[in-house]
């Protein structure tokens, strides 16, 4: 069974306790020890409660989904900047943060960053238990996220494929307008 870093459920499950009667009726009767029970960070929980979880999530706010997935894309490497994993996201080693950061939070699927240009990188999701929607919006917010926190400007994604729609993995093109190495 895929697992995930309570780190990763901890914004999510504090959001739903301070909605906590909408909540209980977003979430399966089997999910709803989440609303009491303390997460602890570095303990590991299903992965497909994660997932539940973030679909629970997506049920209590109006308005587009995917405006409420990259917003907590953005908030979990802003939490992880500040916190636990900020020694990761220091001193701009992005494609390697990111890499580290994937495989401390989850037990499944093996990110690769390649920088293909001074101002773009390839982010490949290979062997994921879990590919979603929701997770794949997830993680693109994260990653160009990472990148802005690092000194980039203007990060824009383009999804290359999709596990999720059927394809082999899950892979991104992230480009920017300044240089990973500006010129001396």
């Amino acid at each position: 069974m895929a697992k995930a870093k309570g780190t990763i459920l901890l914004g999510i499950v504090k959001y739903l306790r301070k909605h906590r009667d909408a909540a209980l009726r977003a979430l399966p009767p089997e999910l709803h020890h989440y609303l009491s029970e303390k997460i602890f960070l570095s303990a590991w929980y299903p992965e497909e409660d994660l997932i539940r979880l973030i679909r629970a999530r997506l049920r209590l706010h109006e308005g587009p989904e995917d405006e409420v997935l990259e917003a907590m894309g953005r908030m979990t490497v802003q939490g992880h900047a500040e916190g636990v994993y900020a020694h990761l996201l220091e001193g701009g080693g992005r494609g390697a943060a990111s890499e580290a950061l994937w495989s401390s939070q989850h037990d499944t699927g093996t990110l690769a960053v390649t920088r293909e240009s001074p101002t773009t990188s390839r982010l490949d999701l290979v062997g994921y238990a879990h590919p979603s929607r929701e997770m794949c919006r997830i993680v693109q917010a994260y990653v160009a996220e990472t990148l802005r926190l690092s000194g980039m400007a203007e990060v824009s994604a383009e999804k290359l494929s999709c596990a999720a729609r059927g394809q082999a993995h899950c892979a991104w093109r992230f480009t920017w307008i300044r240089p990973v190495d500006p010129p001396q």
